[in-house]
This record gives C-alpha cells, structure tokens and sequence, in this order.
C-alpha cells in the first residue's frame, strides 16, 4: 500500500468524465455471479476478497437492483469513487492504484486504436 506522503498520480478510467479527464475510457464490468464492479482488473479473486471489495458486493447484486444507476448511487460506491477522486490512498484498492496510476514515457499505458 502506498504511503500517503509519495506522490503518486491517478487517473481512474472508470470514473465518469471531468476537467482532468475528460474521458471514460473503462466501463464497469460483471462478474459470472452477476455482481457489478468498477471495472474488469477487480475481477480477481483475491482482489474481490479485499474489505472494500467485499462491501461493494454486499450492494452490487445486479439481479437485486431495478437498474445499474440504482448500485451506482449506493453509499458503498459513491464512497468508492470520493476516494479515488479525492486520492485517499488508504482506502483505495491497490489494484486500482497500479492499474490507475499516471504513467509517462516507456512505462505509459499502450493506446490501440482498431477500425
């Protein structure tokens, strides 16, 4: 887990557009137990078994939801996404933090681009 006192700078995919990053480049995703998550590198089974992870779920049966948007405005994932916009490094899945954080040079993530 990273210390709070290191720079590290994130740039969640999965969070909806803003001013510093004006696009979504990474949907949700679906478990095969029908469970929502923010995107597809949470689907690890060590990972789904971290505590945050194991909170989301309680709330992320999509079978128990009349939409999406409904498992979106739970208090668990509206607190997901405040600490990732508010980089509270404490409370962030370390999955997202490696998957998530700004890269530049040789280490930037590889943009591909099919037509």
């Amino acid at each position: 887990m990273p210390n709070n006192s290191i720079k590290i700078d994130l740039e969640p995919r999965c969070m909806t557009p803003s001013d510093n990053n004006p696009e979504r480049r990474m949907q949700t995703a679906v478990t095969n137990r029908g469970h929502l998550i923010p995107c597809c590198w949470i689907d690890q089974t060590d990972v789904l078994k971290h505590p945050i992870m194991k909170k989301m779920l309680k709330v992320s049966k999509i079978s128990e939801h009349d939409s999406i948007e409904d498992i979106l405005l739970t208090d668990e994932w509206k607190e997901f996404a405040k600490n990732l916009a508010e980089r509270n490094f404490d409370k962030i899945l370390p999955v997202c933090i490696l998957h998530c954080k700004k890269r530049k040079g040789r280490n930037r993530h590889k943009i591909e681009t099919y037509i």
